[in-house]
């Protein structure tokens, strides 16, 4: 059965093989095959620095923390009551990918001359809280 604290596509990463996992692509983001651990994101409560020594613990704010942890010890890590919820990191790129066709970036870049944006002015109006601000930026 599945661990609730574990995100989904966390949970089918520890379920496949090393193997498969290489081929997807996004399923191997934050193991490190080289020493069998992972690099996890986790949602906490209370003190997680105690476990400094057992496991790698980077605190954040809020409550969440970057883990590197040895693959056999994950279920045990869950286990305990500071612990709300765990997941993989992610590959960003695909969203930045998409993000720049759907906004006809790689068109515009691929010709010659190469448009980079340098000597653009860009105005930002904003009108909240009845002030009007204009911010000017020079690129």
């Amino acid at each position: 059965m599945a661990n609730q604290k574990l995100e989904t596509l966390l949970n089918l990463a520890l379920e496949t093989t090393e193997a498969d996992r290489q081929k997807s692509g996004q399923l191997e983001v934050g193991y490190s095959e080289k020493d069998s651990t992972w690099e996890l994101i986790v949602k906490y409560n209370g003190d997680i620095g105690r476990l400094q020594g057992v496991v790698r613990v980077e605190e954040l704010i809020a409550g969440y923390a970057i883990v590197t942890i040895p693959e056999n010890l994950i279920d045990t890590f869950t286990q305990l009551d500071e612990i709300e919820y765990v997941e993989k990191p992610k590959r960003l790129y695909f969203a930045t990918l998409s993000g720049k066709q759907a906004s006809c970036v790689f068109p515009v870049t691929a010709r010659s001359p190469y448009l980079t944006g340098r000597g653009v002015l860009i105005a930002v109006i904003d009108s909240g809280d009845g002030v009007i601000i204009l911010s000017i930026y020079h690129i």
